[in-house]
């Protein structure tokens, strides 16, 4: 059993995490390292690349040496949330990687004087709520088509179905539990899947309302790469809502016995579909990047190497959280890696700040519990 559990840990936690982490630097835009605003020319700098390989290779080494010591007390004490708790310690040393890098790069920073020959300004783009980011709501008519189809088969079974039902399945797909049959026990899986719906939708809408931050030199190919990059995670966001409400419908089946597969069979499709969408967020962002600042685009714009963006780092804290209460914004391009975040000096951003550092703990608490 615990041996199907590293198994599991290993291909759908670690090595992603793993591959993501080394490949992020990637990702950001050339005016953006580890977070810190510098201008473009600077990401060729010695020093700057020096500290990109160094932070590859602390990474990996951690990273590694993290899951040796989760891997080895969760066999020797024979304790398997030793391996749902590496999730988190995982997490942890990307974070604290980047952290140790991004300090490195805002003092060299300071003392190599990047910016202080350049001109700081702020472009605002004119189609930042322009219908050009977005993607057509048709396109989520997909997923819904799926959750009424489970709300269907759901209501049309419901009446033959057994008095207790199971409602948790292993990794194999073997039942662990059964509850009595009743509305909330039979129907949670497609409320489930009517609520990833909605996240999923708002999240698309969030996508093309997001602050567009457009480089001053070259702002007419900076424009064109955030309109394409928007559309682009639009449709990444569809595909997978798409595949996530599927698996979704393919645990409702299991559970009302349309489908019984052999485990090996269920193991399979389960690593798919973790698997599968993280392989293609690894995709998107290599293609795309920030801002779309990977997005090739046909333009004769020429550079104008003495203008970079308003130094705003003093609003970044760790290049990690925004607050800027000048700022009306809500949703903010990250500065490292790929994903949007809030800025917590906005009331909403606040309740997102609230809300996460809560769910964070739940999350924790279930892990040790379970």
């Amino acid at each position: 059993m615990l041996s199907l559990v590293v198994f599991i840990n290993f291909f759908t936690i670690y090595l992603p995490l793993l591959v993501f982490g080394i490949l992020m630097p990637y990702y950001s835009k050339k005016t953006l390292v580890f977070g810190v605003n510098v201008p473009q020319n600077v990401s060729n700098d010695k020093k700057v690349k020096k500290l990109k390989k160094m932070y590859m290779i602390n990474y990996s080494i951690s990273l590694t040496l993290v899951m040796l010591i989760f891997y080895t007390i969760g066999f020797k004490y024979q304790i398997p949330n030793a391996f749902n708790l590496s999730v988190f310690a995982f997490i942890l040393v990307l974070a604290a990687n980047y952290i140790y890098v991004h300090l490195k790069i805002k003092n060299l920073k300071q003392t190599e004087g990047w910016i202080i020959d350049k001109k700081q300004v702020v472009i605002v783009s004119t189609n930042s709520n322009s219908s050009q980011r977005k993607i057509s709501m048709k396109y989520h008519i997909i997923p819904l088509a799926i959750v009424v189809f489970t709300f269907v088969v759901t209501a049309i079974l419901y009446p033959n179905l057994p008095d207790q039902i199971p409602t948790h399945f292993d990794f194999s797909g073997n039942i662990t539990t059964y509850k009595a049959k009743s509305f909330v026990t039979v129907f949670s899986v497609p409320m489930t899947q009517l609520g990833m719906l909605i996240m999923f939708y708002f999240v698309s809408n969030m996508i093309s309302k997001s602050k567009m931050t457009i480089d001053p030199s070259k702002p007419k190919t900076s424009e064109k790469q955030n309109l394409i990059a928007s559309r682009r995670w639009g449709f990444f966001i569809i595909l997978t809502s798409i595949g996530v409400i599927t698996h979704f419908l393919y645990i409702q089946l299991c559970i009302l016995g349309v489908i019984s597969l052999s485990p090996m069979f269920n193991i399979i499709i389960n690593i798919f579909a973790i698997v599968f969408p993280l392989v293609v967020l690894t995709v998107f962002s290599l293609i795309t990047g920030q801002s779309g600042s990977r997005v090739n685009v046909d333009s004769d714009e020429v550079e104008n190497e003495k203008l970079i963006h308003r130094d705003d780092d003093n609003y970044w804290k760790l290049g990690l959280f925004y607050y800027n209460p000048d700022d009306p914004s809500l949703w903010i391009e990250k500065r490292f890696g790929i994903g949007w975040t809030v800025n917590f000096a906005h009331p909403i951003g606040i309740v997102f700040g609230i809300a996460t550092i809560i769910i964070l703990i739940v999350s924790i608490i279930l892990v040790l519990n379970s």
